[in-house]
């Protein structure tokens, strides 16, 4: 994992593809690390203009958060990716527009942090299914957060 000493402004990013970004300005100078790559943060002469994107930081990593599928449109498969502020137990479910449930793709126990999975289109069966909206869901806890993709054959 990457460490990284921040000195003094910082500020997070998004990409296309729904990876959030850090950039860093350290004692060598601007650099970007990927979100889920840090393992730990030091705070060095932190200005008191500074504390509140720090403030922003803390809030960002202790929000429950589910991003958006990429690609979407996809085919054959997509990448889920969802931060739990807490760990614990983790249902991620996906849906047809009706709100029939077409595959369980989480049901397990979490720990804090990023997290990410891969649907293959594919139903409980196995079977791909067909084109349409459908929308996915992830529960922990009493919150569940719902986001609709997009699959084309």
């Amino acid at each position: 994992m990457i460490r990284a000493v921040l000195i003094a402004l910082f500020f997070v990013s998004f990409s296309f593809a729904q990876t959030y970004y850090m950039n860093v300005k350290t004692k060598d100078g601007t650099q970007t690390f990927a979100i889920p790559n840090i393992d730990k943060v030091y705070f060095v002469n932190v200005k008191p203009d500074d504390i509140k994107d720090l403030e922003k930081l803390q809030n960002a990593l202790k929000t429950f958060s589910l991003l958006q599928n990429y690609p979407n449109p996809f085919n054959p498969s997509t990448t889920i990716e969802y931060t739990l502020p807490n760990s614990g137990n983790v249902e991620l479910k996906i849906f047809d527009i009706n709100g029939k449930l077409v595959r369980t793709l989480e049901n397990s126990f979490k720990e804090t942090g990023y997290h990410k999975t891969v649907w293959d289109s594919k139903n409980e069966a196995g079977q791909t299914v067909s084109s349409g909206a459908y929308i996915y869901q992830v529960r922990t806890g009493a919150t569940a957060i719902s986001k609709k993709m997009i699959f084309i054959k």
